[in-house]
């Protein structure tokens, strides 16, 4: 039977989406390191561009494993502008911050190597969560950081999410307790239609291809580092009621059984506070 209301469409919505391609960049030649050293810009970093990271990784690309890299500025730049939006969505100087990103790939290059096939700009943007993961939440559970550095709102990028029909998008982008609370908190929906459309878009990943299946990934190790959250969010015991799907990740290095501590994201509170 099917239900003639709103919160029937999120179901479908959910379902109806397709699961987006990833880009692979190719380079034909094999890295051989030599002795690293880093070359500064000298700039202002904090008014960097996407472009300027383009450069900026091929300088520490040539003195840190050697051989030069062939640039590509539009594939390139696209790869450190969504670097740049990841941080800045999680409250961070977006410039300082992917210089922070693409440093620590360098000093990690053994991890990212034993993990990818090359150090390129395409390969190394999936390490942005460990990056997060290792070295901004010990700082955000700590309280010595602040994450204040927003240049559009969390609310308003799911919405804008929304309005063009990529609810799916919204889990994986921002985690299950943030994309639930806006559905349920901030767009009523029923809370078990939201929970029956969540597992059909488990369940379409999980059976779907590699990438597809790395969409999970994706959407609980977003749900671990998007915590910690504010008091009244929905669906903080998804460990517990998506166990079934967690269980095979426990054993991997991003997993925690527990949110995070510290200070939650200003920004959360606006997904609740929906008449102010």
């Amino acid at each position: 039977m099917i239900v003639n209301d709103e919160a029937y469409n999120i179901v479908k919505e959910i379902m109806s989406q397709k699961v987006p391609a990833q880009s692979s960049l190719t380079n034909p030649f094999k890295m051989t390191r030599s002795p690293s050293k880093r070359k500064e810009r000298g700039d202002n970093i904090e008014s960097w561009s996407a472009r300027d990271f383009v450069d900026y990784f091929s300088d520490i690309y040539a003195h840190s494993i050697g051989g030069k890299y062939l640039k590509t500025y539009s594939s390139d730049g696209a790869v450190f502008s969504s670097v740049m939006n990841f941080m800045s969505s999680n409250g961070l100087q977006k410039s300082i911050w992917t210089k922070k990103f693409i440093d620590w790939c360098f000093d990690n290059v053994d991890y990212i190597r034993k993990n990818t096939t090359y150090v390129y700009p395409q390969n190394i943007r999936p390490f942005v969560n460990k990056f997060y993961q290792d070295v901004v939440i010990p700082e955000v559970e700590e309280e010595t950081i602040e994450r204040i550095h927003f240049e559009t709102t969390i609310l308003e990028d799911i919405k804008q999410a929304d309005a063009e029909g990529k609810a799916s998008e919204i889990f994986v982008r921002f985690g299950i307790p943030v994309a639930a609370t806006y559905f349920i908190s901030y767009k009523n929906f029923k809370s078990q239609t939201v929970e029956t459309g969540l597992r059909n878009l488990i369940e379409k990943y999980m059976s779907s291809d590699i990438e597809s299946k790395h969409k999970v990934v994706e959407m609980f190790q977003r749900s671990i580092i998007k915590s910690p959250y504010p008091k009244g969010f929905e669906m903080l015991d998804w460990r517990d009621k998506l166990n079934e799907y967690c269980e095979k990740y426990h054993e991997d290095p991003w997993w925690r059984n527990k949110d995070y501590n510290g200070k939650y994201l200003s920004e959360y509170d606006k997904i609740l506070r929906k008449h102010e």
